[in-house]
């Protein structure tokens, strides 16, 4: 009789246990399920707050600002990648041709280059030296050149396609002989195939032979190497002729070029147009080429018995002046050659 109360006892203790466990279980949720639901209710919540803030005033809205999306790693990897937007942005912008980019390319590169600074030394910088008078040359060019009115000259350059920037640019030229080379070299120029200048000679040419300082962007294959090598052919030949040349001096001209490869490319062009001036009587000028991979001796041996153009690159040249081989206490012209762009 006591057992059965006891064990009566016992099963419903049980009985109410297992009625109380089922009240309070909670249906298992995958990890990846829970963390759909919660970014579900967060988007729910923004959306909410969106067009509550929208509804209210700016101090209402600016209290009740939605939490950004860094702060929720669910919605931030539902936003685009960076190659989506990239794409997006390249699709959104107009298309610019190749001659559209080259123009602005052209544009940023002269609006660069207009620091009056970009021209000066470290030494002219130092000590403040500015020059407001162009080098003295003998050059002039015809009469009727000198006084060609502003907007003929402008008018000029608009059909060669040709821009400036700068104060009392000398006007074109549209033919070499009125640019008052000697004969020798317009005969070379001839047999070269080159009748006519180019857009960078046209205005390059006149500058240069007139004593100024210029930076001249072109085509590559647009002749800018004649631009320099005939009015350095020029200086040389008008200070042998004032004065000759004696053992030991020189140059009156140099050409620093970037590369080896160009250096004789450029030297090569100095040479064709002294030897035809040799051969007519004109008084004889030594180029020097100065570059590293030869022999310093032989070109030792033209410094000593004057040169008067140096084509050279930065490292021999370095070395030239450093162990005082040569000097450039006479130079009057320096040259400094670069391909700024290829096309």
């Amino acid at each position: 009789m006591d057992t059965k109360p006891s064990a009566n006892t016992t099963n419903n203790g049980t009985n109410n246990s297992n009625e109380d466990e089922d009240d309070n279980y909670v249906e298992y949720i995958p990890v990846s399920k829970r963390r759909a639901m919660e970014a579900q209710k967060l988007l729910l919540h923004r959306r909410g707050a969106a067009s509550a803030s929208r509804s209210s005033s700016a101090a209402a809205g600016a209290a009740n600002d939605p939490p950004s999306d860094s702060d929720h790693p669910r919605l931030a990897e539902s936003k685009p990648s960076l190659l989506v937007k990239a794409s997006q942005l390249k699709q959104a912008q107009p298309e610019i041709s190749p001659t559209e980019q080259l123009v602005q390319q052209e544009k940023e590169m002269i609006e660069h280059l207009s620091d009056r600074k970009t021209l000066m030394s470290v030494r002219e910088l130092a000590k403040g030296i500015t020059y407001t008078e162009p080098l003295a040359t003998g050059w002039k060019p015809p009469s009727a050149i000198r006084h060609l009115p502003p907007q003929a000259a402008d008018t000029i350059r608009k059909q060669w396609h040709i821009l400036v920037e700068g104060e009392e640019v000398p006007p074109p030229i549209k033919n070499f002989k009125d640019m008052r080379f000697p004969e020798p070299i317009l005969k070379m120029l001839k047999a070269k195939g080159i009748v006519q200048p180019t857009p960078i000679q046209v205005q390059g040419l006149p500058v240069i032979l007139s004593g100024r300082d210029m930076i001249g962007i072109a085509f590559t294959g647009s002749g800018k190497t004649l631009v320099f090598v005939l009015p350095l052919i020029m200086v040389a030949l008008q200070e042998e002729v004032m004065m000759p040349i004696v053992p030991g001096e020189g140059p009156f001209g140099l050409v620093v070029c970037p590369s080896r490869e160009l250096a004789r490319q450029t030297y090569e062009v100095v040479e064709q147009f002294l030897v035809p001036l040799k051969e007519n009587g004109y008084p004889e000028l030594r180029p020097l080429l100065c570059i590293g991979g030869v022999d310093m001796r032989s070109q030792l041996d033209v410094v000593k018995k004057g040169v008067h153009i140096v084509v050279a690159t930065p490292g021999r040249l370095k070395d030239m002046l450093a162990k005082k081989k040569m000097s450039l206490d006479n130079c009057r012209r320096t040259g400094e050659l670069a391909e700024l762009r290829q096309r």
